[in-house]
């Protein structure tokens, strides 16, 4: 029995944990961890390096996904939520660093990161930001690489599942840039260009630099080969920015030439080239190229080491130069593989506390809270209306609002329902409609004077006179009303506030003699029903009497 009894104990205590587990992740789950899908993305692009749309792409090549985002007014995203972006079957990430989406301002709205190198998810976790602001909306781009069973020449439809927006169609190039020189269209090709651009690696350990550069006019003759005149002594100096440095042996070469469409197009590999005058502290090196006679163009791709992992940007440029021929090109890249950018408005009010003759009331406390769903949400307790009577408030969503006074100022009553307002413009908003409050009503009481005869407490005395005091008898008080008795001898003064008072008989009943003492008393809860009764006498004046001899005597 004992036994049964102690598993029945570990049962129980085993199911309290489970339930109390269950409950915590609950919790943590409603603190601000929804998960979101694609319902804020409104569109999507497909960029290179330089932030320019492409459809043509190498099938080994890294490229830009951009996402376009805007999150409705109506909906409420807390911080710690998280937007999940899911990429169509033929493409997968290239890193997995992390980058921060910044507004104007420099206030990061969300992070950006994929869950893992060659994954096709991506998230993005907001800040507190959608919380306190209105119309927020952005962007992020992310490098991604085609999926390893991209067949290279077929066009492929890449479906984002964005509503609204269908697939869109790419066409994955062969390895290394496309087919021999000359099969793209001649009225494509355009000479006089120069692109550099720069991919961080999947393990974010360093940076794959692409210099491009296209000989400035067409060939001569029709019979010449490629497309360009040919150059002579061309050589590159390269100069990569701090945080990195070269990986000797990762510099090759390969034929290119331009595109109207603002890439460059490549042809055969030329295979390796040795470095020459490397300068690591300087970060400088150089390629001599010889003689472009082959009417081509040359990109340049090597590698550099990450040195600084703090750092997010790399800088690199390169001056290309030939006989008669200089050209300068540069470029950025982030550490972060992409970038993100967001924006988003805020509303603010201002009301006046005032009472029910339109004087400012200050000192009055409140809670705000938005009203999201039909539920009340706490956004700023202890708001104190100033000397002026004005309650402000600014960084707020648009929404419904309302303003619930804990503490009414002193003498005045306490607000029962909540002042509901609607914030739907950028900017502060004066509110033209006052909170008001009425005064407290004052508890009062009263007291009866009863004035009678010493010797006879059932006569009444009419036309003795009392001023009322407030406090207690002291020289130079004021008095608050005067009375008089009537023929009854009872005076009954009523609507006395709470506290301590007293008579003074400033003139006696005829016939009776003036008692200036004060007769004190106090009003209380008690008196509010039932007046006080002060009993106060007087003594009749004794009348004077003489007396007469009468003396009879005989004539």
């Amino acid at each position: 029995m004992k036994k049964n009894f102690k598993k029945a104990v570990v049962i129980m205590l085993l199911c309290v944990l489970v339930i109390n587990q269950v409950s915590m992740q609950l919790i943590a789950s409603a603190a601000g961890e929804k998960q979101w899908g694609g319902e804020f993305l409104t569109s999507t692009e497909i960029l290179d390096s330089n932030g320019n749309p492409i459809s043509d792409i190498p099938v080994d090549s890294g490229f830009k996904v951009r996402y376009n985002w805007e999150i409705p007014n109506d909906i409420d995203v807390d911080a710690g939520d998280r937007m999940q972006v899911t990429l169509p079957a033929q493409l997968k990430t290239a890193q997995n660093v992390q980058m921060d989406f910044k507004d104007d301002n420099g206030v990061t709205v969300a992070v950006g990161q994929a869950t893992a190198p060659g994954s096709q998810e991506y998230n993005v976790t907001f800040t507190n930001y959608p919380e306190t602001h209105s119309n927020v909306a952005g962007y992020f781009e992310f490098y991604v690489r085609f999926s390893d069973d991209v067949v290279p020449g077929e066009d492929i439809e890449l479906d984002f599942d964005i509503p609204g927006e269908g697939p869109v169609t790419v066409t994955p190039g062969e390895p290394g840039g496309g087919g021999p020189p000359g099969e793209p269209d001649p009225e494509e090709v355009v000479p006089d260009q120069q692109y550099k651009g720069g991919y961080l690696s999947e393990d974010g350990k360093s940076i794959e630099w692409f210099v491009t550069f296209i000989p400035p006019t067409w060939k001569e003759n029709e019979s010449d080969p490629g497309y360009y005149k040919p150059l002579f002594d061309v050589s590159i100096l390269d100069t990569h920015g701090p945080g990195q440095k070269l990986i000797e042996n990762t510099v090759r070469v390969r034929q290119a030439f331009g595109q109207s469409g603002g890439q460059a197009g490549v042809g055969m590999d030329l295979g390796t080239s040795p470095v020459l005058d490397y300068n690591q502290a300087a970060g400088t090196f150089r390629v001599d190229l010889g003689d472009l006679t082959d009417g081509y163009g040359r990109q340049i791709i090597y590698k550099t080491e990450i040195t600084d992992l703090e750092r997010e940007e790399f800088t690199n440029d390169a001056t290309v130069t030939a006989r008669d021929y200089s050209k300068d090109v540069g470029t950025t890249v982030r550490i972060e593989g992409g970038e993100g950018g967001a924006e988003g408005t805020q509303a603010g009010f201002t009301v006046v506390k005032e009472d029910n003759n339109g004087n400012a009331l200050p000192n009055a406390k409140f809670d705000l809270f938005r009203i999201s769903n039909g539920e009340p949400r706490l956004i700023q307790a202890g708001l104190v209306s100033d000397e002026n009577g004005r309650v402000s408030y600014n960084g707020l969503k648009f929404g419904t609002y309302e303003l619930r006074e804990t503490e009414a100022p002193a003498g005045f009553v306490l607000l029962e329902e909540p002042y509901r307002f609607e914030l739907n413009k950028a900017g502060m908003q004066e509110l033209t409609i006052p909170i008001v409050n009425v005064p407290e009503e004052t508890p009062v009481g009263s007291v009866e004077l009863i004035k009678y005869d010493e010797e006879d407490d059932s006569k009444g005395l009419a036309g003795a006179k009392f001023d009322l005091y407030r406090g207690t008898p002291a020289a130079g008080n004021t008095p608050i009303s005067s009375h008089t008795t009537p023929d009854t001898g009872i005076v009954l003064v009523n609507n006395l506030e709470f506290g301590d008072y007293y008579f003074v008989e400033t003139e006696a009943p005829a016939g009776y003699e003036l008692d200036a003492t004060p007769r004190t008393f106090t009003i209380g809860e008690k008196e509010v029903t039932v007046p006080f009764e002060l009993g106060v006498a007087n003594k009749a004046i004794e009348t004077p009497v003489g007396s007469v001899e009468l003396i009879k005597y005989d004539a």
